[in-house]
């Protein structure tokens, strides 16, 4: 039973104790092979690992992962905090066997983001590609000088 809506412009609050929300369905999550993926080129690693990211942001947050949007809005605005960052970044690193930053997973702009630093750390050319540092601790203009 779903809370109802009294004429008051309240909630009748006894309706809230037999609500209970259907979970989604459980999404399956497929991990690429970190192999496969080195001497993928580009394009397709990406592609990739766009799958597996969907996958497991859909896993946590309990929705379908073709619902996720990567590029529109930030880690925190989708659901993603402390908590499901964490499950994220160990299940990531271990799948992927990169080391995957709590902190910038959780401040990441967008998965996308997210996503294209988890290719190029997963190149084959045999270096690691660090994860860019967040756009608001990059110095404003290089070889600016502070003023008071």
């Amino acid at each position: 039973m779903t809370p109802t809506h009294t004429m008051e412009g309240g909630w009748d609050w006894d309706d809230w104790e037999d609500w209970d929300p259907e979970p989604g369905p459980p999404v399956a999550v497929d991990p690429p092979d970190p192999a496969r993926l080195a001497s993928a080129p580009l394009p397709e690693r990406t592609r990739v690992i766009d799958r597996y990211v969907r996958e497991e942001l859909g896993r946590v947050l309990g929705v379908a992962p073709e619902l996720i949007d990567t590029t529109g809005r930030p880690m925190r605005s989708l659901g993603i905090g402390s908590i499901t960052g964490m499950e994220l970044q160990h299940r990531m690193e271990a799948a992927l066997h990169v080391e995957v930053n709590l902190q910038r997973l959780l401040l990441a702009n967008s998965a996308a983001e997210l996503i294209d630093c988890l290719a190029g750390q997963l190149g084959g050319d045999g270096h690691s590609h660090p994860y860019p540092a967040p756009a608001h601790t990059l110095p404003r203009h290089v070889g600016a000088t502070a003023t008071a």
